[in-house]
Protein backbone atom coordinates (compact mmCIF):
# COMPACT_ATOMS: atom_id res chain seq x y z
CA UNK A 1 0.00 0.00 0.00
CA UNK A 2 1.14 3.67 -0.93
CA UNK A 3 1.74 6.27 1.47
CA UNK A 4 -1.51 7.89 0.84
CA UNK A 5 -3.76 5.32 0.44
CA UNK A 6 -2.71 3.69 3.70
CA UNK A 7 -3.03 7.18 5.67
CA UNK A 8 -6.87 7.31 3.96
CA UNK A 9 -7.35 3.63 4.70
CA UNK A 10 -6.69 4.94 8.61
CA UNK A 11 -8.71 7.45 8.33
CA UNK A 12 -11.72 5.50 7.20
CA UNK A 13 -11.26 3.02 10.10
CA UNK A 14 -11.32 6.39 12.56
CA UNK A 15 -14.39 6.97 11.21
CA UNK A 16 -16.12 3.76 11.11
CA UNK A 17 -14.75 3.59 15.07
CA UNK A 18 -16.01 7.50 15.70
CA UNK A 19 -19.89 6.14 14.04
CA UNK A 20 -20.07 3.00 15.99
CA UNK A 21 -19.44 5.50 18.85
CA UNK A 22 -22.33 7.46 17.77
CA UNK A 23 -24.61 4.96 17.45
CA UNK A 24 -23.67 3.21 20.75
CA UNK A 25 -24.94 6.51 22.62
CA UNK A 26 -27.85 7.55 19.97
CA UNK A 27 -30.85 7.06 21.76
CA UNK A 28 -33.06 5.78 18.89
CA UNK A 29 -30.41 3.52 17.37
CA UNK A 30 -29.83 1.93 20.57
CA UNK A 31 -34.23 1.81 20.63
CA UNK A 32 -33.63 0.05 17.55
CA UNK A 33 -30.88 -1.83 18.60
CA UNK A 34 -33.00 -3.23 21.83
CA UNK A 35 -36.08 -4.01 19.45
CA UNK A 36 -34.06 -6.47 17.03
CA UNK A 37 -32.46 -8.16 19.58
CA UNK A 38 -35.20 -8.62 22.15
CA UNK A 39 -36.96 -10.13 18.71
CA UNK A 40 -33.96 -12.38 18.24
CA UNK A 41 -34.45 -15.91 19.78
CA UNK A 42 -33.44 -19.18 19.82
CA UNK A 43 -36.11 -20.00 17.64
CA UNK A 44 -34.82 -17.93 14.47
CA UNK A 45 -30.67 -16.99 15.98
CA UNK A 46 -29.34 -19.46 13.01
CA UNK A 47 -31.22 -17.82 10.30
CA UNK A 48 -30.14 -14.12 11.47
CA UNK A 49 -26.08 -15.51 11.92
CA UNK A 50 -26.10 -16.68 8.23
CA UNK A 51 -28.32 -13.13 7.26
CA UNK A 52 -25.60 -10.66 9.09
CA UNK A 53 -22.79 -13.02 7.27
CA UNK A 54 -24.44 -12.83 3.96
CA UNK A 55 -24.79 -8.91 3.98
CA UNK A 56 -20.90 -8.73 5.02
CA UNK A 57 -19.77 -11.12 2.45
CA UNK A 58 -22.12 -9.65 -0.34
CA UNK A 59 -20.85 -6.16 0.53
CA UNK A 60 -16.90 -6.76 0.41
CA UNK A 61 -16.79 -9.43 -2.24
CA UNK A 62 -18.73 -6.72 -4.44
CA UNK A 63 -15.95 -4.36 -3.43
CA UNK A 64 -13.58 -6.48 -4.18
CA UNK A 65 -15.07 -7.22 -7.92
CA UNK A 66 -15.15 -3.80 -8.56
CA UNK A 67 -11.18 -2.69 -7.17
CA UNK A 68 -10.36 -5.51 -9.09
CA UNK A 69 -12.24 -5.79 -12.31
CA UNK A 70 -13.60 -2.35 -13.11
CA UNK A 71 -10.25 -0.03 -11.12
CA UNK A 72 -7.35 -2.26 -12.48
CA UNK A 73 -8.63 -4.23 -15.55
CA UNK A 74 -11.49 -2.06 -16.48
CA UNK A 75 -13.37 -4.85 -17.99
CA UNK A 76 -17.03 -4.60 -17.09
CA UNK A 77 -18.39 -8.04 -18.41
CA UNK A 78 -16.26 -9.70 -15.82
CA UNK A 79 -17.27 -7.79 -12.78
CA UNK A 80 -21.01 -8.50 -13.93
CA UNK A 81 -20.46 -12.47 -14.43
CA UNK A 82 -18.09 -12.29 -10.92
CA UNK A 83 -21.09 -10.47 -9.24
CA UNK A 84 -23.62 -13.28 -10.72
CA UNK A 85 -21.16 -15.58 -9.14
CA UNK A 86 -20.89 -13.93 -6.06
CA UNK A 87 -24.70 -12.81 -5.28
CA UNK A 88 -24.91 -16.88 -6.28
CA UNK A 89 -22.82 -17.82 -3.53
CA UNK A 90 -24.88 -15.88 -1.10
CA UNK A 91 -28.03 -17.87 -1.89
CA UNK A 92 -26.71 -20.42 -1.31
CA UNK A 93 -25.54 -18.64 2.10
CA UNK A 94 -28.96 -17.80 2.69
CA UNK A 95 -30.96 -20.69 1.75
CA UNK A 96 -28.57 -23.39 3.41
CA UNK A 97 -28.89 -21.30 6.63
CA UNK A 98 -33.06 -21.01 6.24
CA UNK A 99 -32.60 -25.04 5.61
CA UNK A 100 -30.35 -25.57 8.78
CA UNK A 101 -32.62 -23.43 10.95
CA UNK A 102 -35.84 -25.35 9.63
CA UNK A 103 -33.95 -28.46 10.41
CA UNK A 104 -33.57 -26.89 13.60
CA UNK A 105 -37.34 -26.37 14.06
CA UNK A 106 -38.09 -29.68 13.27
CA UNK A 107 -35.85 -30.84 16.05
CA UNK A 108 -37.50 -28.65 18.52
CA UNK A 109 -40.94 -29.68 17.44
CA UNK A 110 -40.21 -33.21 17.80
CA UNK A 111 -38.83 -32.49 21.32
CA UNK A 112 -41.67 -30.87 22.50
CA UNK A 113 -44.16 -33.38 20.43
CA UNK A 114 -43.97 -37.06 21.23
CA UNK A 115 -45.95 -37.90 18.00
CA UNK A 116 -45.49 -37.35 14.36
CA UNK A 117 -48.21 -35.23 13.05
CA UNK A 118 -49.29 -32.88 10.30
CA UNK A 119 -47.05 -29.96 11.74
CA UNK A 120 -44.43 -32.03 11.28
CA UNK A 121 -45.24 -33.30 8.02
CA UNK A 122 -44.93 -29.21 7.04
CA UNK A 123 -41.30 -28.71 8.46
CA UNK A 124 -40.43 -31.65 6.77
CA UNK A 125 -41.79 -30.25 3.50
CA UNK A 126 -39.70 -27.27 4.41
CA UNK A 127 -36.91 -28.79 4.98
CA UNK A 128 -36.83 -30.82 1.48
CA UNK A 129 -37.89 -27.70 -0.15
CA UNK A 130 -34.83 -25.13 0.82
CA UNK A 131 -32.34 -28.46 0.53
CA UNK A 132 -33.73 -28.55 -3.06
CA UNK A 133 -33.40 -24.79 -3.08
CA UNK A 134 -29.77 -24.95 -2.32
CA UNK A 135 -28.78 -27.29 -4.29
CA UNK A 136 -30.25 -25.78 -7.34
CA UNK A 137 -28.40 -22.37 -6.44
CA UNK A 138 -24.98 -24.83 -6.43
CA UNK A 139 -25.56 -25.99 -9.43
CA UNK A 140 -25.78 -22.31 -11.38
CA UNK A 141 -22.98 -21.31 -9.00
CA UNK A 142 -21.30 -24.31 -10.78
CA UNK A 143 -22.26 -23.31 -14.09
CA UNK A 144 -21.03 -19.53 -13.65
CA UNK A 145 -17.83 -20.62 -12.52
CA UNK A 146 -17.30 -22.71 -15.28
CA UNK A 147 -18.26 -19.69 -17.59
CA UNK A 148 -16.25 -17.09 -15.66
CA UNK A 149 -13.02 -19.87 -16.24
CA UNK A 150 -13.82 -20.16 -19.73
CA UNK A 151 -13.96 -16.47 -20.25
CA UNK A 152 -10.33 -16.06 -18.35
CA UNK A 153 -8.88 -19.25 -21.02
CA UNK A 154 -10.40 -17.08 -24.00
Amino acid sequence: MSGWRLFWTLVGFLVFIIVLIFLYFYKPFEDLFRLIVDGLSFDNSIFWVALVIGIIGFCSYHWRAYQLYIVQQGNVEAVVLSSLQGSTFIAILLSAGAALQAVQSMSVYLLRQAELDSGFGDRLAAVVTLVIVTAVFCIIFWLLKIAHAARKHA
